[in-house]
């Protein structure tokens, strides 16, 4: 009796402790997406309404045409050019995606199948440029893109995105590499395959759902980016949707709604595509977790 009630209260601790999570890691989205439906008066409201009524779309509607019903001075700009700032953002992170991931390929493939000397090194240096604060090489980034006349560029947020997403993105690649068997490489080189051949033909058609993992993550760590895309960027034509996301908190007014609801739209895109692609993430991280 007394075991039955102890195996009760296991399993009811441990659903417990999964709502509490849910809880904690779903509710302030939830709660984003229900202000985002409110109106400016029903949002300041007190005490606060957790579901809205009415429900308005307004200023989802109005973010992506580029204007609001009654805009405020200090929000008409940043308004104007939201849906510009979401293309940039899109642009950047897939460029970032596709480039890490062509070149994390080629650089990781060498580093889990070739033996030389001082490989771990090489290994721990890739990781190492990791590990200085972003503020260290902030004003060197900028002095040398304004030097290049490269600032309020799209490529300069895609070259430095890459810089830091490149590294994990090797390691990521190495580790599920060396999950291939190379007994189907040696079979592939026995038919006359090359070196390149045999990476073209068998490994990374093998690798899909480890290369599918690696540009998700490329992708999500660039679309989040704010820190770079802030000093490297001051127009309209090269502002990402973080930037311009945070630009609603103006010393003029602020427009709770809009903000967040661009907030919203803002998180969209990479739910998006980690939801379609959830079956390669998985399978790619755990696959790279497991040498075969």
């Amino acid at each position: 009796m007394n075991l039955r009630w102890s195996r009760v209260a296991k399993v009811s601790l441990l659903y417990l402790g999964a709502m509490l999570a849910f809880v904690y890691l779903t509710g302030p989205f939830v709660w984003l997406v229900s202000s985002s439906l409110q109106t400016e008066t029903a949002l300041l409201s007190v005490p606060p309404k957790w579901i809205p009524n009415p429900v308005s779309l307004e200023s989802y509607a109005g973010l992506l045409r580029g204007a609001l019903t009654g805009e405020t001075a200090g929000t008409a700009y940043q308004v104007r050019i939201f849906p510009r700032s979401l293309l940039n953002s899109l642009i950047v992170a897939a460029s970032v995606a596709v480039a890490a991931v062509a070149a994390g390929a080629y650089a990781a493939y060498p580093l889990a199948r070739l033996r030389f000397r001082g490989k771990n090194a090489v290994m721990f240096l890739i990781l190492g440029t990791r590990m200085m604060p972003a503020l260290a090489i902030a004003v060197p980034f900028y002095l040398a893109a304004r030097f290049v006349g490269m600032l309020n560029r799209l490529e300069t947020l895609v070259i430095i995105n890459l810089s830091f997403i490149l590294p994990y993105v090797i390691w990521l690649l190495r580790a599920y590499f060396q999950s291939i068997p190379e007994d189907l490489e040696d079979a592939g080189r026995m038919d006359g395959c090359t070196r390149g051949q045999v990476v073209r033909l068998i490994i990374l058609p093998l690798s899909l759902p480890g290369l599918v993992a690696a540009g998700i993550l490329a992708f999500m760590l660039t679309w989040g980016e704010f820190f770079f895309a802030l000093i490297l960027t001051s127009s309209e034509a090269a502002y990402t949707s973080t930037v311009v996301a945070a630009m609603f908190a103006t010393d003029v007014d602020i427009d709770y709604v809009a903000m967040i609801a661009a907030g919203v739209l803002s998180v969209i895109p990479p739910v998006l595509v980690a939801l379609t692609f959830q079956k390669y993430i998985v399978s790619g991280l755990l696959a790279g977790s497991v040498k075969g």
